[in-house]
């Protein structure tokens, strides 16, 4: 049996993963097939190679700033946790990220990565949702007063499209600070599971898993409660904690943003300098992270190459943002992804001290 799910499971990731470079790929080849590819590719050849080194090593910068994060919120809430599992969390918490759809798998498996390492399941779930929603609340508020600013840089090329733009944001935002609310007060989560107790359709497919709906909710609730609990300590009783959080999140999104700028500059030259500065290529990505990562492909790839210039391209020579989003995305997704898998295959080696349920 053990050996049926760990096999279903490497397929799950193969296919995933499969997915994520076909939809990728596609994308970029329609893109060259419209941009003067074989300038692309040229550019791509002369892009140099310690450059590419250079970025993932500022990449590398997140996962260090990632592990500091965990280990600081943990000491306050009694846990503690090796720099080791704190780096592992991190790596692998963007591997599954970039392996599932919507980009959405890398919270739920650092949360059973660091239970598995001995963490309490409420610990560790409000360690990794403080940093979300931190990441979050962050991108929202920006985005709201960004909007007013950068949103006409903010353009497709399709009248239709660039109209719609500013609602489907305001709409993922409401979305993502609904999300953050339910994490944070205790009213809407354990009111939704009353709520749910109450259906007769729930209680069906209870039934049907011979399973007692009142009794698996209930039980439920409390695990709620413990996450609640925890979410108070850090939100209510330690608020410079968050601050402290949300400052390193803010950090983390920075060094990515640079890396999408520093390539950019580096494709263009100085013959066809990039018409944006760092400042207003993060603006626009701020703005442009509530529409390419809601794409439903492995780590919303495709959607991500294609949005991003789409919107960029217009800011400088085509062939060289072209370049330069490439080489982004290799050095902050395809190595990334590569890495985890080395890691992923110690991990399954390594027996961890407890098991929290």
């Amino acid at each position: 049996m053990e050996m049926n799910d760990r096999e279903g499971q490497r397929k799950k990731f193969i296919r995933n993963l499969a997915v994520a470079i076909l939809s990728s790929f596609s994308i970029v080849a329609v893109i060259l097939i419209f941009s003067k590819g074989e300038k692309t590719l040229v550019k791509i050849s002369e892009f140099p190679i310690y450059e590419v080194v250079l970025d993932f090593a500022f990449f590398f910068i997140i996962f260090l700033i990632d592990s500091i994060r965990t280990i600081v919120i943990s000491h306050f809430l009694g846990e503690k946790i090796s720099w080791n599992v704190a780096l592992n969390n991190s790596v692998l918490g963007y591997f599954f990220t970039y392996i599932t759809p919507f980009s959405a798998g890398g919270q739920p498996y650092q949360i059973y990565h660091l239970s598995k390492w001995g963490m309490s399941a409420e610990n560790s779930s409000a360690i990794i949702l403080t940093r979300w929603s931190n990441m979050l609340i962050f991108l929202s508020v920006s985005s709201l007063f960004l909007m007013k600013n950068y949103l006409p840089f903010v353009q497709f090329g399709i009248p239709l499209v660039s109209r719609v733009l500013g609602i489907v944001i305001i709409v993922s935002v409401a979305f993502s600070l609904a999300m953050v609310m339910f994490f944070l007060i205790p009213n809407m989560g354990i009111g939704a599971i009353k709520w749910l107790k109450s259906l007769k359709l729930v209680k069906l497919v209870f039934r049907l898993f011979k399973k007692d709906a009142v009794e698996v909710l209930d039980a439920f609730a409390e695990k709620m409660k413990n996450f609640y609990n925890s979410m108070r300590i850090i939100w209510a009783k330690k608020p410079w904690l968050v601050i402290f959080d949300g400052l390193m999140g803010t950090l983390d999104l920075f060094v990515l943003y640079y890396i999408l700028y520093r390539s950019i500059e580096i494709s263009s030259g100085a013959s066809a300098p990039f018409k944006l500065s760092f400042w207003n290529l993060s603006a626009i990505y701020i703005l442009m992270s509530f529409i390419v990562y809601y794409v439903p492909t492995p780590g919303s790839s495709g959607g991500v190459e294609g949005g991003f210039y789409a919107v960029l391209s217009a800011y400088g020579n085509k062939s060289a943002v072209m370049t330069g989003i490439l080489m982004w995305r290799f050095t902050t997704y395809y190595l990334p992804i590569l890495l985890g898998f080395v890691f992923m295959i110690f991990e399954v080696r390594r027996k961890p001290k407890s098991a929290s349920s």
